[in-house]
């Protein structure tokens, strides 16, 4: 046999592994997308792109009036001062607290009491972790605030 004959007849094999390698993977993939869901999606994606443009308003309504976050902790009770541009509180926001729980099964938001003049209170639960991140929705009318928080319940 000579040299040249030898790599003629790998030809064939490579290629049949080729094809079968690409058949393999091409089955694998269409059968994690007919079977699984990803984990990022949202169930409720129609809802939120129905709502898209009214709910980026009020985010806008409340960025031109100025208001501002300013949270703190003391022990485990969380307060929110919200002001406008003036400085001056904001009074009569409807508001929740909902926390990232990393995995474990959801808790429901938590609802800011009104104390009067801007200031939000709420009470956190005991069995948290001494650090951990939530997000804090307020809104009057029809103006809407988001915000990312980390909180330290640490002392």
């Amino acid at each position: 046999m000579t040299p040249m004959h030898t790599t003629i007849t790998r030809w064939p094999a490579f290629l049949i592994t080729l094809v079968l390698a690409f058949a393999v993977i091409s089955w694998w993939s269409l059968e994690r997308a007919a079977s699984g869901v990803s984990a990022v999606s949202d169930p409720d994606y129609y809802h939120h792109g129905l709502h898209y443009n009214s709910s980026n308003r009020e985010m806008q309504a409340a960025q031109n009036q100025g208001w501002t976050v300013t949270p703190q902790v003391a022990g485990r009770v969380l307060t929110i001062q919200v002001d406008d541009a003036r400085q001056t509180g904001v009074p009569g926001c409807q508001g929740a607290i909902s926390l990232a729980t990393g995995g474990q099964t959801p808790q429901p938001p938590l609802p800011l009491v009104d104390a009067g003049q801007g200031l939000y209170k709420v009470t956190m639960p005991a069995n948290l972790p001494p650090t951990l991140a939530a997000n804090l929705t307020l809104s009057k009318d029809r103006a809407t605030i988001q915000q990312r928080l980390l909180i330290n319940l640490k002392q």
